[in-house]
């Protein structure tokens, strides 16, 4: 492999690499447990003897601890929760400590055993103090979202997702149909999400997480949801796939109790205010709205100690309205289209579903099995100058089960996890008889073109030991496992499978609305499917050296069977044209411009990639010994992996070709290319199978993937301090991160002397676009947190509250986009902010418990808002004239996004425990109208200037919105 690598930063990974490989021994970091170290003291100095045991209250699963050489006592697996710790000291005195875990924490609990003995004054052999949860000996940049905040937070999608908004440097989607989340300057496809450890990656298309690309649903029912972190940078190497943040959720577990839960909300058309667009434009009636979500959740014991269970269901109910209009509303277009305007309704369900056993056939086992499924329709896809007709039908359907045991022998904690994952992602058109027809600026009629089944199935065996009692110039938590997945992928796109006929009136080209100018049609197999085996293993320690200092060391290798279609082989006419085509565009690009050799492949020139060799170092330093002032850094290289999307139209839009017809009425060429003759028999399938059959239909484009695409990954560096003040935990990080090898496309028969001179193909092919793994981005940022948990700490009345504060400061900077038509390549191509560049954004939570059982919350979003692209014809609309500047533009004033959500919360407590409650939430409080869609477009000087240059015409969050509902719980 021919590649360009080779920089310092690459070269002290190669340094670091060696280390960890000789010198470092693994590490703690669990996906969905937690750990708890206790560190006992006396003032005689005495605390052998002495047992450590913790109790889960809500389940009585119980653990006990490791004694370390140092004296400790190390408790690790431990399921997120309340759990009771007990010091028994040898003469049956006992001391305790009510600890909550969250999910991945390592928690340091100091007990001095003659302090609290003294406490007891001889009235009982039992003292209960509360315990004080820090975390000193992690490096992890991460922020833990509560139960108590996923019930009370205000929210109106019920998307656990949602709350990963509380943690610095992680950035909510604002599309309602793509709800996903991002860090840094990478995409939502960097992400990963893990629920109970169970991986949602989607390895095929876009949105990091299965489901969440194309879709206002929800990837799991939020009561099932206990508690997740987001660790948006420096995590360990036991988590993979994934070079930007990630999210480690666990689910609710049943207990010796039963628990139950059902929930209500509700909302239509007058609870919503009008959008302000709809008011600009003199549309005063209020759109169709009715938005409701129900559900319902249930645990207990199936038998008390050993076998519980847990049950949960969601269902979500929409019914809105999308309009239609004409976008050139003449009298003439009135009495031809006039029909098809109106509002229409676009209804979405969802039904989401969670089952869980847990069984403890000894006190040191543990069984899971849970199961999970996602359903849903939506149809959508139309409105404006979309007709109804156009509408689509998005099917996302999602299954997931899971088999987990661990087993605590002495200092080993095993962990063996079996994993399977279904998912489909499967829009269709709604009306497919009908052929589609495009009237230029006016509307859009007719069946909707494309259709889309894309699956991916995974088999996944897992297994993780940690080793908590290690002794070698320190104390060490060594943790190691392996991954085996074995994938298959499938898609099938009948990309204009459904034809659509383009028209419009253009007198000086002799056209009109009587016959279409154009027709796109798609023929041939649209399937492409490939199995995938993916293994992975990983080393990670955590050293504690002293007392005070931790050093987090790991290592990560990743590798794929057949990640980039990798045994394609290039067709023989394939062949001829582009190596004939590099020798056309070499004098006037030069050799390094297509470098064809690296693009044809016999099936043998896409060795599988061996270099995903990950080292990842982070060092905790606990500055007093108290837990309350902690600094810290970390640096890592995270491999993410190519989508498998990426390498599917090299060999589908060959076997499966979309075709462009040239239509005129008399078959006279037009702006120098050759037209056919138009006769209406030809509107239709079977008329354009024919005139394919004749001979006359344009050849396919060529899609060509670099031989050596590498994976995309990420080398992030943080360094910070972690205050705790009281009951308040504060931090403040430096983050950068730099990736590389992120995948664009530019065409290749394409002269650099113009972003429009184009080179005709040989053998009558289309353009051909070729892939390159040059796209590099970088950030940098500033990352405030502050948080106080819900307790009535800091309040003279006994007032229960919590509150949270993440302030970013980042700057997203990138080279290249997934298609580059506006540069000669990827390298010439500019650095500009990413989408998601927003210099700065504030996110607010707080909950406060009032008289008479009333619960007031709120989340505040400012921020100061996204940048635009700038269309530049100042100069003219000529090859070397023309310029597009990507995201050049940004609105005046500094908040461009405000949005302030409120709840009030009612209980009603009734006998038994049992309790009812009601609840107002209102979205958007202040109807902030937060601005998209601006028109960036530049004019020729000798045209008028652009008056709406600079101005939105959409908006990215909706309008004040009100939400009422009810539940019951026990």
């Amino acid at each position: 492999m021919n590649r360009k690598q080779g920089s310092r930063i690459d070269r002290m990974w190669g340094v670091l690499g060696a280390v960890v490989l000789l010198a470092a021994v693994p590490a703690l970091a669990q996906k969905t447990t937690a750990t708890i170290r206790v560190d006992l003291s006396s003032t005689s100095g005495a605390t052998t003897g002495v047992t450590v045991r913790a109790v889960n209250t809500n389940n009585g699963a119980s653990a006990t601890g490791t004694v370390r050489a140092d004296g400790s006592h190390f408790l690790t697996g431990l399921e997120p929760g309340e759990y009771l710790i007990t010091a028994t000291l040898p003469d049956g005195k006992e001391v305790l400590r009510t600890v909550t875990l969250q999910v991945g924490q390592t928690v340091d609990l100091k007990i001095n055993l003659a302090e609290d003995v003294a406490l007891d004054l001889g009235q009982s052999e039992t003292v209960v103090v509360e315990g004080k949860t820090t975390e000193s000996s992690t490096s992890e940049v991460a922020t833990n979202v509560s139960r108590e905040e996923i019930e009370n937070l205000p929210q109106s999608t019920r998307n656990f997702l949602n709350f990963a908004a509380l943690a610095p440097g992680v950035r909510l989607s604002n599309d309602e149909f793509k709800k996903n989340y991002s860090s840094g300057a990478l995409e939502a496809r960097n992400t990963n999400v893990f629920v109970d450890g169970v991986s949602l990656k989607n390895n095929v298309i876009e949105g990091g997480v299965v489901g969440q690309d194309s879709s206002r649903g929800n990837p799991f029912p939020q009561l099932a949801v206990s508690g997740f972190r987001v660790i948006s940078q420096n995590y360990k190497a036991e988590y993979e796939q994934a070079s930007g943040a990630i999210i480690s959720a666990i689910t609710r577990s049943g207990g010796n109790d039963f628990h139950g839960d059902l929930f209500l909300t509700y909302q239509n058309k007058s609870l919503a205010a009008r959008n302000y667009f709809d008011v600009e434009r003199g549309d005063l009636e209020r759109p169709d709205l009715l938005r409701s979500q129900f559900g319902a959740a249930l645990g207990g014991p199936l038998v008390k100690d050993k076998l519980h269970f847990f049950a949960s269901y969601e269902g979500n109910v929409q019914d809105r309205s999308n309009l239609v209009t004409l976008g050139n509303p003449t009298p003439e277009n009135q009495s031809l289209f006039g029909e098809f305007e109106g509002s229409f309704k676009s209804p979405f369900r969802e039904h989401l579903g969670f089952g869980k056993l847990t069984w403890r056939p000894a006190g040191n086992q543990t069984v899971d099995l849970s199961a999970s499924i996602r359903r849903e329709t939506d149809i959508r896809s139309f409105g404006g100058q979309v007709g109804f007709e156009a509408a689509e039908n998005v099917r996302n359907n999602v299954l997931t089960a899971a088999a987990r045991h661990q087993l605590r022998l002495g200092a080993l904690t095993n962990e063996a996890t079996f994993q399977y994952l279904d998912s489909q992602f499967n829009p269709t058109a709604a009306t497919p008889d009908l052929v589609g027809r495009d009237f230029s600026g006016v509307i859009r009629l007719g069946g909707r073109d494309t259709s889309q089944d894309i699956t991916q199935r995974a088999f996944t065996l897992r297994d993780d030991a940690t080793f908590a009692n290690f002794e070698l110039a320190g104390q060490h938590v060594v943790k190691t496992g392996a991954k085996l997945s074995f994938q298959k992928y499938q898609i099938t796109r009948t990309l204009f499978g459904n034809p659509v006929f383009r028209f419009r009136e253009d007198a000086a080209n002799n056209l009109s609305y009587d016959f279409p100018f154009e027709a796109s049609y798609g023929v041939g197999d649209p399937k492409m499917a490939a199995n995938n085996t993916q293994f992975g293993v990983y080393v990670q320690d955590d050293w504690e050296i002293a007392r005070r200092l931790t050093v987090n060391v790991g290592l990560r290798w990743d590798v794929e069977s057949n990640p980039l279609n990798n045994d394609y082989k290039t067709p023989e006419d394939v062949r001829a044209a582009v190596e004939e085509l590099a020798r056309l565009v070499e004098p006037t690009n030069g050799p390094d411009f297509f470098r064809v050799e690296n693009y044809i492949t016999d099936g043998n020139q896409r060795p599988i990639f061996l270099g995903a060799v990950q080292p990842r170092l982070g060092v905790a330093f606990d500055v007093l010994d108290n837990g309350r002032t902690v600094l810290f850094a970390g640096a890592g290289r995270y491999y993410d992996r190519t989508l498998f999307n990426t390498a599917v139209d090299e060999r589908l839009r060959l076997l499966y070709q979309v075709r462009t017809f040239q239509f005129s009425q008399d078959g006279s060429p037009r702006n120098g290319q050759p037209t056919i003759a138009w006769r209406p028999e030809y509107q239709s399938k079977a008329g354009l199978d024919s005139l394919i059959d004749q001979g006359v239909a344009p050849s396919p484009e060529i899609y060509l993937l670099e031989n050596d695409t590498k994976p995309q990954f990420t080398d992030q560096f943080s360094g910070g301090v972690r205050q705790q003040l009281g009951p308040v935990n504060t931090s403040v990080t430096l983050t950068y991160i730099r990736s590389q090898n992120g995948v664009g496309f530019y065409p290749a028969n394409r002269r650099s002397t113009g972003n429009r001179d184009f080179i005709p193909t040989p053998g009558g092919f289309g353009n051909v676009i070729i892939s390159v793994d040059d796209r590099t981005s970088s950030y940098k940022g500033v990352q405030v947190s502050a948080e106080k948990r819900y307790s009535s700490d800091l309040s003279k009345w006994g007032i229960q509250w919590g509150a949270s504060l993440a302030y970013t400061l980042g700057f997203a900077e990138e080279r290249g986009s997934t298609f580059n038509f506006d540069y000669p390549t990827v390298k010439d191509s500019p650095i500009t902010p990413t989408d998601t560049d927003e210099r700065h954004r504030l996110v607010l939570s707080g909950i406060v418990g009032l008289p008479l059982d009333f619960k007031l919350s709120t989340l505040i979003t400012l921020g100061s808002g996204l940048p635009f692209n700038i269309s530049d014809a100042s100069q003219g609309f000529g090859p070397t004239e023309y310029e597009f500047r990507r995201n050049g533009g940004r609105a005046d004033g500094f908040i461009q996004f405000s949005q302030v959500d409120v709840r009030l919360a009612k209980d009603f407590t009734i006998s038994g425990g049992h309790r009812i409650s009601a609840f107002a939430e209102c979205f958007n409080l202040f109807n902030a109208k937060n601005f998209g869609g601006y028109d960036g477009f530049i004019p020729p000087s000798t045209d008028a200037a652009n008056p709406k240059f600079g101005q939105p015409s959409s908006l990215v969050a909706p309008p004040r919105n009100v939400q009422f509902g009810m539940g019951y719980s026990f």
